[in-house]
């Protein structure tokens, strides 16, 4: 396709105009339009434009196959059409989707490629508060002491940096909507919601609250991604029940008011909740295992701090445990899993970045190592890598597991509870301990590092080269 604007524009007329296209997406290979009236289209003076190699019609969309430009084609109509963008659509992904049996890997798999597409979209949001709070820790008081505290510098990076974290729900709320098909703008209103100064005043002062009559469950939502994930999701549900029952003349006031309506006691009095009861039965079984089977904890909780982390229950986890460690004076468990932790993110990280394949990907695991570096930021690689790449989930969990067990084997204990800045000082936590302490830290770091590096990332078995030819899959194409 040599003049993509020119073919963009006989498309367009063959379709029935940009006003006849309700929806465009694309893969690997077609242009996918869903026409508001199917009878405009002109099949085939459609296919008898310059790039066009084939008209299929499938799924309620017109997939007008082009090759490797439609990511071009797709980006230049949402310009001209201004389409919201969705994401990129794996066919072949699909293909196995619908052949593979309902199992709990396939469960599991489902699970963690929905939360990775909800959650990749906010990546850039926060990696540049990552870098902020980073500039902030490494050039301010506590470290180089380049910047003053209070300073307008420190002040302004505090604020990008606070703004990433602090709104999370937010940016997870409006990709998730793109990713469940549902009225961004609802999800994001509950999110508004879920993180309202009237709310937070509430769950601050321990008041009791009802939504409609049914008590709430006090549950903060600063930094919760999970929660209102799973709120936009059942959102979708609610949303297409009633586009489907309220008539042509109610829905513009009708649907919104009636979606946020239904999903305020659901997601205020119900999923919301849910999430932080699992998290705290969890956050209950950990302080359990601590104090009744030491060996057990410390191999279970390791493996398992990426996810309470990720639903967001570290500090509550750590303020429960703080009074029991202060008395008896240093810990065994949690606190050395957790600074293990560091090492581990940082071997896995740089990993990814010299192991995954493509700029992007390589990109993505040298701003998280250099974050977890430099200001021991783990978010944006645990959303990012850890969350989207289940072989990089499984080489943080085995190398965190082998770190804090010979924490423990060596007798390591934490005493030094609260942060001590440049995560190289971590090790210092350990006090008296620091040889054994630092020693569990290094495995953390090489054992994970040594597995990414041997056995890759997610995705790198898809281009396989051969003498002559370059696999994509299951095809193959002469190079």
């Amino acid at each position: 396709m040599k003049d993509i604007q020119k073919s963009l524009e006989e498309i367009i007329h063959y379709v029935g105009g940009i006003g006849n296209i309700a929806n465009a997406t694309h893969c690997m290979t077609r242009l996918r339009l869903v026409l508001k009236d199917e009878s405009l289209e002109e099949k085939e003076k459609l296919e008898e434009v310059e790039g066009v190699i084939k008209v299929v019609h499938a799924g309620g969309q017109v997939q007008i196959v082009i090759g490797q430009q439609v990511g071009k084609v797709y980006d230049e109509l949402c310009m001209i059409g201004s389409f919201e963008k969705s994401h990129f659509i794996d066919e072949e992904e699909q293909e196995e989707r619908k052949k593979e049996k309902l199992t709990i890997k396939s469960v599991a798999n489902s699970i963690m490629s929905t939360l990775s597409g909800c959650i990749i979209p906010t990546l850039p949001i926060m990696i540049v508060a990552g870098i902020f709070k980073m500039l902030v820790i490494l050039f301010g008081p506590k470290q180089l002491g380049w910047l003053a505290d209070g300073s307008d510098l420190i002040v302004l990076f505090e604020m990008v940096g606070n703004a990433g974290y602090y709104f999370l729900p937010f940016y997870a709320a409006y990709s998730s909507a793109v990713k469940f098909k549902v009225s961004p703008m609802m999800a994001l209103l509950f999110s508004g919601i879920m993180l309202s100064p009237n709310m937070l005043g509430i769950v601050e002062a321990q008041k009791a609250f009802t939504v409609f009559g049914i008590p709430m469950h006090l549950t903060s939502y600063i930094q919760a991604v999970i929660p209102i994930i799973i709120i936009v999701w059942i959102m979708s549900y609610v949303e297409r029940f009633l586009k489907k029952h309220i008539p042509d003349m109610l829905r513009t006031v009708g649907i919104p008011v009636l979606t946020i309506t239904i999903m305020l006691p659901i997601g205020l009095c119900i999923l919301g909740p849910a999430c932080y009861i699992v998290m705290s039965l969890v956050a209950d079984g950990l302080l359990w295992l601590t104090a009744n089977f030491g060996l057990l904890a410390a191999i279970l909780v390791a493996p398992l701090w990426p996810f309470v982390i990720l639903f967001g229950m570290h500090v509550p986890i750590l303020t429960a445990l703080l009074p029991a460690q202060m008395e008896i004076g240093y810990d065994m468990i949690v606190y050395p899993a957790m600074i293990v932790g560091t090492f581990t993110y940082m071997g896995l990280f740089l990993a990814y970045a010299l192991r995954a394949k493509g700029a992007k990907k390589k990109s993505l695991g040298w701003s998280c190592f250099t974050t977890m570096t430099l200001a021991n930021i783990s978010e944006p690689g645990l959303y990012g890598i850890v969350l989207s790449d289940r072989k990089a989930l499984l080489y943080s969990m085995i190398g965190n597991m082998c770190g804090a067990l010979t924490c423990y084997l060596l007798s390591a204990k934490v005493y030094i509870f609260a942060g001590v800045g440049f995560p190289f000082l971590n090790p210092l936590r350990f006090g008296e301990d620091i040889v054994q302490g630092t020693i569990g830290c290094i495995v953390g770091l090489v054992v994970t590092f040594a597995i990414g590096m041997i056995f890759g990332f997610q995705g790198e078995d898809k281009l396989q080269i051969g003498k002559k030819k370059l696999k994509i899959g299951k095809k193959e194409v002469n190079i």
